[in-house]
């Protein structure tokens, strides 16, 4: 189990003052705005981390996102007129590494969200749909709801065995203590299958509504630093549909830049695969396709 360190007892009184968290300003569809001394559209190739977040409606993904990046980039809040409907993107500079983090909606939309929404499309096609890939797969659970052997199959339903590679579990609404961790999971086999699918890959991400605190974000980022090491030359996720992405994405970019010859090539290249994640490239049907039908062989 990867858990911060400290008195975790501590945690129960902290303050918006330990989290550090910047209010963003504007909206962009697709890729989150960035922060005032931020450079937007960024290339995707070097010192970076792609993060993909997963889980049910409610579970805090939204949240957890602002706090992994330490700034707003997501609404998060409790209504269902505001929860995630389609994946977006947040962007920032953090430690000399460039986050990417994408939020998806939620696996488990109640029906009449579904009517608007695809869920398996659009989780899939963010997760299958960014070149190179991902550096990790986060999957966050509520405290208040965990994981039952139902939503274990519609996960294996949506993602390859080797994501587990990649995987960091993260854990909401419940105060930074192992030992309360232990105490609600110990009935739950599934939670302990799961867990040791991810090679004991959890983090606690505390129980404060206002933002993540300062000591679970950097235990967060220990355990992502480290499984990128353990990945190696493996960094990115990568899986079936990856070649056939890449071919894809070169298509969008030269067509970007056909229409826009005064943007440079990283810029564009940045700009196509973040609207290909999101649902916005041009190809986006072909690429649902080409997803839904490599994940009806499998």
């Amino acid at each position: 189990m990867a858990e911060a360190k400290g008195n975790p007892s501590k945690l129960e009184n902290e303050t918006k003052d330990s989290c550090h968290m910047t209010e963003a300003k504007d909206n962009i569809p697709g890729l989150e705005n960035e922060t005032e001394g931020t450079q937007q559209n960024q290339p995707l190739t070097q010192a970076e981390r792609h993060i993909i977040l997963i889980g049910n409606l409610g579970a805090g993904k939204s949240h957890c996102g602002n706090g992994i990046l330490g700034e707003k980039r997501f609404e998060s809040k409790h209504s269902l007129s505001l929860v995630t409907r389609h994946c977006k993107c947040g962007f920032v500079n953090k430690k000399d590494l460039k986050y990417h983090v994408f939020d998806t909606p939620g696996m488990n939309l109640t029906e009449r969200m579904k009517k608007n929404v695809d869920v398996k499309t659009d989780i899939r096609r963010c997760l299958y749909g960014l070149y190179p890939g991902y550096h990790a797969i986060i999957l966050v659970l509520s405290a208040n709801e965990m994981i039952t052997n139902e939503q274990f199959k519609l996960l294996g339903d949506l993602l390859e065995e080797k994501a587990y590679e990649y995987m960091i579990i993260i854990i909401s609404k419940l105060e930074n203590s192992k030992e309360k961790l232990d105490e609600i999971t110990k009935d739950s086999q599934t939670f302990k299958k799961l867990e040791s699918k991810c090679k004991q890959r959890v983090v606690i991400f505390g129980n404060n509504p206002e933002c993540i605190p300062d000591e679970c974000v950097k235990n967060f980022d220990d355990v992502l630093t480290n499984l990128i090491e353990k990945n190696g030359t493996k960094e990115y996720y990568t899986h079936k549909n990856t070649t056939w992405v890449k071919n894809m994405l070169k298509k969008d970019e030269e067509d970007y830049l056909r229409k826009n010859p005064h943007v440079e090539k990283n810029e564009a290249s940045n700009i196509v695969r973040i609207n290909a994640a999101v649902g916005l490239s041009p190809r986006d049907k072909e690429l649902k396709s080409q997803i839904t039908k490599s994940c009806s062989i499998s």
